[in-house]
């Protein structure tokens, strides 16, 4: 892990350049100083030779001259899109060179068909470009809360679930930290990167995957879990055998919730998925997958519960560790890199415990005396770090999410099935 310890050649210079934009972004471009057009003139310098080279000096001369038109700040978050990607597949070769690993090829997207939900796609540039006017330490809430509006008919659109509990998160975020300029601090990197990401998705959406269809035998190697109020996206990692050479999946579960289902009332969402795979976690068992699609990304798609198999043994099966494809453009971002890796206790990276979920098993005494560790190979606060999966112990193993289903059969209420119940006394009320 040494070769981990220095950043490739211009990666810092890149997250220089975000940074510098950040500030214009929370200051507001409709109240640039000298300053700001400065470090603005500077990132159209770095991408005067690139395709977007043209897009991003028309931008920023005409926001020069206060005229604020959407594609000028898509031109914007296309540029700093484009910088981060940069950075991410830098930062993924100097992983891939330093565990003596190749990534397959990913796939690139289809673009994003003009016709499909554009009244609510304009929206939200149009939304997007006044919080960029306005700057995000100078909202308010008559600025954030119309969006609402918006934001429902991109939740009813199955194909934009992703812009939506994307642009989800960010409208509460905001929302909660009004008035922005009273707060002691703000996210600004999150919130450029919340921004930007979803200007550039208003214009191309992650395609879908091709897949074949796979069943065989997973072993779990532990669960990564992130949630916000309202929603939740897990995702178990685990080694799937099926025949052929076993190679590393995620099985994704995602949706949308309210601020009272967390903790383990989360899985309450992905039933009937969620008995076998937690009581398999719970049992050290493997999971036998049948009519799945295996994606060219990585995921593994289950069209019906998996079944509880026999003991698992996740320290072998890492053994067949694989690289998880690299993912399209659109979704290269640093903060996204997890490379599935086994290390030695004495691995010497720092670890990423804030990535864990609350209650986790895997707490830093725990892992710190581990002889041997699962882990994702992360890169955050410039530098990176271990999200622990599974450590080893003396005569087992302690993995992430094993303790989840006897939470869960503790659990006196579940509030998913309270809110289906008043849900169903008010609608019996109108009839």
């Amino acid at each position: 892990m040494k070769a981990l310890a220095s950043l490739p050649a211009g990666v810092d210079e890149a997250f220089g350049l975000v940074e510098r934009f950040d500030e214009a972004l929370l200051s507001g471009f409709g109240r640039l100083g000298d300053e700001h057009r400065e470090r603005l003139d500077a990132l159209a310098l770095v991408f005067a030779s690139s395709p977007l080279g043209p897009a991003v000096a028309e931008a920023i001369a005409a926001i020069g001259r206060s005229e604020f038109i959407s594609r000028y700040f898509l031109a914007l978050a296309s540029a700093r899109v484009a910088l981060l990607g940069a950075a991410h597949d830098a930062l993924i070769a100097q992983a891939h060179e330093a565990l003596g690993r190749t990534a397959p090829a990913g796939e690139e997207p289809p673009p994003l068909p003009p016709a499909r939900s554009a009244t609510a796609l304009a929206s939200v540039q149009q939304w997007l470009t006044e919080l960029a006017i306005a700057g995000l330490k100078h909202l308010e809430e008559t600025t954030v809360a119309p969006f609402a509006a918006t934001l429902e008919s991109l939740q009813a659109d199955p194909e934009l679930t992703g812009l939506a509990a994307l642009l989800t998160g960010f409208s509460n975020e905001l929302l909660r930290s009004i008035p922005a300029s009273r707060q002691p601090a703000l996210p600004g990197f999150r919130w450029g990167d919340l921004w930007s990401a979803g200007m550039v998705r208003t214009q191309q959406l992650p395609g879908a995957s091709t897949f074949r269809e796979a069943e065989g035998t997973l072993t779990p190697l532990g669960l990564d879990i992130q949630t916000h109020d309202n929603f939740a996206c897990v995702l178990l990692y685990g080694v799937l055998d099926d025949g052929g050479e076993p190679r590393t999946v995620r099985i994704p579960f995602a949706g949308y919730k309210v601020d009272l289902i967390a903790g383990a009332g989360v899985w309450d969402l992905f039933e009937p998925y969620s008995e076998p795979i937690l009581g398999a976690l719970e049992n050290h068992k493997t999971l036998r997958i049948a009519q799945a699609e295996l994606r060219a990304n990585g995921d593994l798609i289950l069209r019906s519960p998996p079944k509880v198999g026999g003991l698992a043994d996740p320290f072998a099966a890492a053994g067949l560790l694989s690289p998880l494809p690299c993912p399209p453009p659109l979704l290269r971002h640093p903060v996204h890199i997890a490379e599935p890796v086994r290390l030695p206790g004495d691995h010497g990276l720092p670890l990423a415990m804030e990535r864990l979920a609350a209650g986790t098993e895997l707490t830093e005494s725990i892992v710190l005396e581990a002889p041997e560790l699962l882990g994702l190979l992360r890169f955050d606060r410039g530098g990176w770090r271990v999200q622990p999966l599974c450590v080893r112990r003396q005569k087992d193993f302690l993995m992430s999410g094993e303790g989840l289903a006897g939470v869960r059969r503790k659990l006196k209420q579940h509030p998913l099935e309270i809110l289906k119940e008043r849900a169903g006394r008010l609608l019996r009320r109108k009839v």
